[in-house]
Parts: C-alpha cells; structure tokens; sequence
C-alpha cells in the first residue's frame, strides 16, 4: 500500500511535514473507500468517491492551514473548498453534488473510524 499511497499523494505535498499530513489523510481515504467497497457500492460510484477524496486531499494540502492532520476537519460533513473545487477540477451540478456527497459520507466514516489507525 506504501507505494499506492505514494502516488495517490505525490501532487499532495511540498515539503515533509506536509508529506506526512498527505500520508496519514491517504491512509484515512483508503480505509474509507475500502469501506465504501464492502458496502457493495458500484465501481463507478467508488471511483468518483476515489476522485473526489484526491481533490479533498489536493484542496486539503494546497489551501488547508494545519500544521498536524485532525480526523475533525471531516466530521461535521461540511464540503470545504468548494470554489475552489469548482475552479480547479468542475462546476458542473453533477460534480458538485458527487463532491458535496463524498464529504458527508465521509462524515459518517469518521465518526466510527478508530483514529489511532492513521498514525
């Protein structure tokens, strides 16, 4: 999984204290589409969640101010960046509603994810 994780982050981060945020957010997007995919979800709606947690992570990274990664900036299911979003990867309604969704479900996982997993 390292050298998945590697790739899925590599635009991530500029530096190693934000290599380590990307990591351990990766490591939560992983274990979150693993969920997804027991849920019996579709591929194609997997995937767009996949996409959709690169741009959180991107977005997260790029225009995020933390200096340590929370679990917390996704629990209240409230999609950040959404200009943003909109600016760099879709405007369109499908895309921002499909952005907008994978941020609440989200929200669930996390709410019953174990934190220590990430570290």
């Amino acid at each position: 999984m390292d050298e998945e994780l590697e790739q899925f982050i590599r635009d991530w981060h500029h530096d190693e204290k934000s290599h380590k945020i990307a990591q351990q957010m990766g490591r939560l997007f992983f274990d979150f589409i693993d969920s997804l995919e027991k849920e019996n979800l579709s591929r194609p709606t997997v995937r767009k969640h996949l996409d959709n947690c690169w741009a959180i992570g991107y977005l997260e990274c790029q225009y995020g101010y933390r200096k340590k990664f929370s679990i917390n900036i996704f629990e209240d299911g409230e999609a950040l960046y959404e200009f943003d979003f909109s600016r760099k990867f879709s405007d369109s309604d499908y895309a921002m509603k499909s952005y907008a969704s994978t941020w609440r479900k989200l929200a669930r996982f996390v709410k019953t994810y174990k934190p220590s997993k990430i570290q």
